[in-house]
């Protein structure tokens, strides 16, 4: 994973919004239990009874993180730890 890691501004409002840290938006994109890559990457790590889900975007030689969430609907996100 790309040591650089870039927040919009909408990434930050919404972290700070939720209680969302940077350590944990970074652990979840260098250490995710599960990842849906497509245009953006959904990098999904179960926290316990939620999963913490972090969009964002490969540029060039960092990852901008797009926006963060926790939900409790774990299964929705960890169905299929296969991917």
């Amino acid at each position: 994973m790309r040591d650089r890691i870039r927040y919009t501004l909408h990434a930050l409002e919404r972290m700070a919004q939720r209680g969302i840290s940077k350590e944990e938006v970074e652990g979840c994109i260098k250490s995710p239990d599960q990842a849906i890559r497509g245009e953006v990457v959904r990098a999904i790590k179960d926290i316990g009874d939620k999963a913490l889900v972090v969009v964002y975007r490969l540029e060039g030689d960092y990852a901008l993180v797009i926006t963060a969430f926790k939900s409790s609907k774990r299964e929705k996100y960890l169905s299929s730890r296969d991917c």
